[in-house]
């Protein structure tokens, strides 16, 4: 199999739920006390203006800004407190390192908060490219973000790991084969369109893959 790998982040690499549900939720009592129903119960993962959106409902999309920016502000302040790696990420960014792996990331996350976790779990030497959806003067979806990295040969022939639903079409689009990581956040999504690869249920077992 390939030796080069794409990775999402949130759900992938990093556990980031109580954080960003926290927020959410929070936010949503401020701004649409009767949707934090929907907060609580949204999906981790899409671009944070559509998750928003999809939060406030039709009757409170003049407060999707306001809902944007406080966002950012408190999820800022609080991502590196309540985000952790999933188990056994380390060791195996480690190994796949060692290994001669080429690796890279594409997440929805904007790019303040992913390069200030990446720093803190001193994954920098890891990853040749690091794509967020803030990371250029345009927002870009994950189809994009995934065409950028693979304008460089050492990605010619990558496979992604992802999440969630979104993760797995944006690779088909790209002819990359999919591996879902089912310990995500998109466990309980319809996955019937979705061509997947190979199926994992600990990030470890990415070893076998790209390793035998």
């Amino acid at each position: 199999m390939s030796k080069a790998i794409i990775f999402d982040f949130d759900g992938t690499l990093v556990d980031s739920e109580i954080t960003i549900y926290q927020c959410f939720q929070s936010i949503t009592n401020y701004l649409a006390p009767e949707r934090v129903d929907y907060a609580k119960n949204i999906l981790i993962g899409p671009p944070l203006r559509d998750t928003a959106s999809e939060i406030l409902g039709p009757n409170h999309q003049s407060q999707l800004d306001e809902f944007v920016k406080l966002f950012i502000e408190m999820h800022d302040e609080h991502a590196i407190k309540n985000t952790q790696p999933y188990s056994k990420v380390n060791e195996t960014l480690k190994k796949l390192s060692s290994k001669g792996v080429s690796m890279a990331v594409a997440t929805n996350k904007r790019y303040t908060p992913t390069i200030k976790l990446i720093n803190h779990f001193n994954w920098q030497e890891y990853f040749t490219y690091i794509e967020c959806s803030d990371s250029q003067n345009q927002i870009r979806n994950k189809d994009e973000m995934i065409q950028e990295i693979l304008k460089h040969n050492d990605f010619n022939n990558a496979f992604f790991v992802g999440d969630t639903v979104n993760d797995g079409l944006s690779a088909n689009l790209n002819q990359l084969p999919f591996i879902f990581a089912r310990y995500g956040y998109g466990r309980d999504q319809d996955w019937s369109k979705v061509n997947v690869k190979k199926d994992i249920q600990n990030f470890s077992e990415i070893l076998n893959l790209i390793l035998t």
